[in-house]
């Protein structure tokens, strides 16, 4: 039976709540509790609370998510809390706790009830579609709390998984370190210098060459002025393809030919080329020769990209 219940409304960020004894600020628990949410960050988000004497019945069917853990209350309050948003504080007799959090999307629900404060998690229910997850990583970069600066301070590669050693600090002597594992990765680039955002991209230049059709293109006709065509070619390709992609030397000789191939590569890029070449009167041909890859995202850290299927952290400490 229901000891108590109330409601109350959570904001989260960066697909993450945390729960933790109230007295503490959720960058610091060691012992918080995290929870990854269906959504990159929602605010005015109704949960109910229910206070049991002993365990309360489970009920799988209805919820797309459910997680048991244990919690000890020390300041007579829990927190749930996210990075960027203020927690909000309920208040509840010290002790240990086993808690279920259960969740469907646009209904969530935190059970309590008395039990052991060290016993293991249970994920009972896993919500489908879950796919990369950089933890904290985000929320430590942004909240203005911590102000946290990462940079990579090592690398490590297993066959086709790549990871990354990350360490965060802050005022205070303040220092997290990360395991991030990239599985599937295709390409990256590792730099030391510190970086002050994480941002996982479904669009973005450095995926064109693998996520993009390949296609070439040839032209034909007299071009007036080769180098001029050429030097426009060069801006596109940098607005399209920044650093990502080559620009291939020595247009302009060919060019002068007034017939043949013009480039190959990406089709997104190919079709920047063949706009410019068209402002400059000269007839083009796309041709398709290949699809591209599904399931790649890219993830940047300052100067450090990777471009993979899937990111998660592995370690913390």
């Amino acid at each position: 039976m229901t000891a108590w219940t109330t409601e109350i409304e959570i904001a989260y960020d960066f697909g993450h709540l945390y729960v933790h004894d109230g007295a503490g600020h959720w960058s610091d628990t060691a012992a918080r509790v995290d929870l990854r949410m269906p959504h990159v960050g929602e605010f005015g988000v109704p949960v109910r609370l229910e206070g049991y004497g002993a365990k309360p019945a489970l009920d799988l069917a209805r919820w797309e998510q459910v997680t048991e853990f244990s919690l000890r209350v020390e300041s007579e309050s829990l927190a749930f809390a996210s990075g960027t948003t203020g927690p909000v504080r309920v208040g509840i007799a010290n002790g240990a706790y086993r808690a279920r959090w259960s969740a469907r999307d646009g209904e969530y629900r935190f059970q309590l009830w008395p039990g052991p404060a060290s016993a293991p998690r249970a994920e009972l229910k896993r919500r489908a579609g879950i796919a990369s997850d950089l933890g904290d990583i985000p929320a430590l970069l942004h909240d203005e709390g911590v102000q946290a600066a990462g940079s990579v301070v090592g690398t490590r590669v297993r066959g086709d998984a790549l990871q990354l050693y990350v360490r965060l600090s802050a005022w205070r002597d303040r220092a997290w370190n990360r395991t991030l594992r990239c599985d599937g990765a295709v390409r990256w680039q590792a730099t030391s210098e510190p970086f002050l955002s994480a941002n996982l991209h479904a669009e973005h230049p450095g995926l064109l060459p693998f996520v993009d059709e390949r296609g070439g293109l040839s032209f034909n006709g007299a071009v007036a002025e080769p180098e001029r065509l050429e030097a426009a070619l060069r801006a596109a390709h940098a607005q399209a393809a920044g650093g990502h992609i080559a620009f291939e030397e020595g247009l302009a000789a060919r060019l002068a030919v007034g017939y043949g191939r013009l480039a190959s590569g990406p089709v997104t890029l190919l079709r920047q080329y063949a706009h410019v070449a068209d402002d400059h009167g000269v007839a083009t041909n796309l041709t398709v020769t290949g699809p591209g890859r599904n399931g790649l995202s890219l993830l940047e850290l300052g100067g450090t990209f990777v471009v993979a299927e899937r990111f998660t952290i592995v370690e913390t400490s």
